[in-house]
């Protein structure tokens, strides 16, 4: 009998420590990894800083963020190896819903680069550095991952904005309001694509085009925000807004337990080509509407399996 009750604690014990292995892997909480910044210069020189963002699931990190470690003033250009740490990777719990999620894919937004008016302002003769950053998107993987960046913002044309008033419909209040306020509504990034986004010439290079790039769109108690939407820079030989092509997706891969979408004639859809908005409803504003989903997306799950090598011959 004693023989048999020192199994039974034995067995609890083991059980026991199976279990908090369990919970120690899938709740670790300290995982973080690190971003390599790179800068090349700007066409508009003068320009000292720049500001970056990163947004995973359920994470945004900016210099104005409690978990922002890098450079407060803004990253320098024409300097290399700008670092960025404790970027949070691996198993999370959410504070505020207790839920648990997993953090692995980020996206880089870099804004442009713009000089202002005497008045410290911008206006219509306001001319704007876009930039490319390289990659705009990445996965970690390992144990302390590290995540090269690269930006270019002296190889596209300089180019003038169009801003596109964008309202957010009454479901991300109804939303908030039914969910006690635990979910970050606010902050709706996307992927911008511009197919004829003019590079440019080079002794090697002539007539490239096509350029993408990452933004969010900044929820506030207006409920009302901004895109912009390029033209080439106006000249006396180009005194016409040529808008370029550009199409505008929204991240829905790193949201949190929600999804948003553009409406468009009554319906509702995860991309929008702001030249065509523009065309065919100029000046009218986009609507945005948000949807709550139980299951999370592929961006706030951890991987089956670990990305391929290209680089490894099976």
């Amino acid at each position: 009998m004693l023989l048999s009750k020192k199994l039974i604690l034995l067995a609890l014990s083991l059980f026991t420590l199976s279990l908090g292995a369990i919970s120690q892997d899938t709740l670790e909480l300290q995982s973080n990894g690190y971003v390599n910044f790179n800068l090349g210069t700007s066409t508009l020189s003068d320009t000292t800083t720049q500001t970056l963002s990163l947004y995973g699931c359920n994470t945004v990190l900016t210099d104005k963020s409690v978990l922002w470690n890098g450079p407060s003033n803004g990253f320098v250009w024409d300097s290399t190896n700008q670092i960025l740490s404790d970027v949070p990777f691996g198993n999370k719990i959410d504070p505020l819903t207790n839920q648990p999620y997993y953090v692995y894919k980020y996206y880089i937004a870099s804004p442009p680069v713009f000089h202002k008016n005497s008045l410290g302002k911008t206006d219509s003769n306001t001319v704007y550095d876009i930039g490319i950053v390289t990659p705009d998107e990445f996965i970690f993987n390992g144990e302390q991952p590290v995540q090269r960046a690269f930006l270019d913002y002296n190889i596209l044309e300089l180019t003038q904005i169009d801003y596109i008033n964008v309202v957010f419909d009454s479901s991300f209040q109804k939303l908030a309001d039914s969910l006690n306020h635990t979910l970050n509504l606010d902050c709706v990034p996307f992927k911008v694509e511009c197919t004829d986004f003019r590079w440019l010439d080079t002794l090697n290079m002539y007539d490239a085009s096509g350029a993408s790039g990452i933004g969010s769109i900044q929820r506030d108690s207006t409920d009302t925000a901004q895109l912009f939407l390029p033209y080439p820079k106006l000249t006396a030989e180009n005194p016409t807004k040529n808008y370029l092509n550009c199409k505008v997706t929204i991240l829905n891969d790193i949201l949190f337990h929600y999804e948003v979408y553009f409406v468009c004639n009554g319906n509702t859809t995860q991309f929008i080509n702001l030249r065509d908005h523009q065309l065919h409803s100029p000046n009218a504003p986009i609507t945005l509407h948000c949807e709550y989903r139980d299951e999370l997306p592929c961006g706030c799950l951890k991987p089956k399996r670990k990305p391929k090598n290209p680089y490894r011959k099976d």
